[in-house]
């Protein structure tokens, strides 16, 4: 049986460790690029899992990761990049943020996921197959959530992706992203919280879109929805609406 190379960059918070352990229950060798380690035991102590430290803001670290990769399996199947966060000073808006994470906020936000594909290509090239590429977008990106820099990057990746889907598709290389809403790591941090009580009364479903969510649609998006090519998945439980 074939076995699939799925390399999960940014894979150590608490939406990538979900999606983690549904590539390993599916079967997947999962290689987890990250500068954090993950600690969950029953993720590091899977045969299929390993982890190499990088910084994804900083191509020299991709580079060493990939020749790394690429000395070991010699090709990787697809390619998840699912960093992202907002600087603190952004909360204020313009007002506030400084043009350090400004600069921060562009690299980590977007630049990083430019880098991977970049360097990461040519193990995507390797066997004549279909590969898949998901990039992880925020609704920050198309709807007004404040936080300036991080909803410019976070939207630039849309325009990345539309500027490279016909040439990926050429080389059978499939690209798509998928843009979040909130997504509380546990119901822990949602129960009495003022902050997420009042965004979850403003969602049709009442319910937040949870980390299972999430692997379970990149998964799909990965394996079952083979037609769908250069989109982009909102993945919110309506809130953007």
């Amino acid at each position: 049986m074939k076995e699939n190379i799925t390399v999960i960059a940014g894979g150590s918070g608490g939406i990538g460790r979900s999606v983690v352990r549904k590539f390993l229950r599916k079967g997947d060798r999962v290689i987890v690029i990250d500068i954090n380690k993950i600690t969950d035991e029953s993720i590091v102590e899977e045969h299929n899992y390993s982890f190499i430290k990088a910084d994804i803001t900083n191509p020299e670290d991709i580079m060493t990761a990939k020749k790394k990769i690429e000395k070991k399996y010699k090709k990787i199947d697809n390619l998840i990049s699912m960093a992202g966060v907002n600087m603190k000073s952004e909360i204020g808006g313009m007002e506030t943020i400084t043009i350090e994470d400004i600069d921060k906020s562009i690299k980590l936000n977007l630049n990083s996921h430019i880098y991977l594909i970049k360097i990461f290509l040519g193990l995507l090239r390797k066997e004549e197959v279909v590969k898949n590429i998901v990039m992880i977008s925020s609704i920050n990106a198309i709807s007004n959530y404040g936080l300036p820099a991080y909803s410019g990057a976070k939207a630039g990746l849309y325009g990345f992706m539309k500027a490279i889907t016909g040439e990926l598709g050429s080389q059978g290389i499939r690209i798509n992203t998928i843009s979040l809403g909130t997504v509380p790591h546990s119901t822990d941090v949602i129960d009495g919280n003022e902050y997420f009580e009042s965004k979850r009364g403003k969602l049709p479903l009442k319910e937040f879109v949870k980390p299972t969510d999430v692997a379970d649609a990149i998964y799909s998006l990965v394996y079952r929805m083979k037609a769908i090519v250069g989109q982009n998945i909102v993945l919110d439980m309506g809130q953007s609406l």
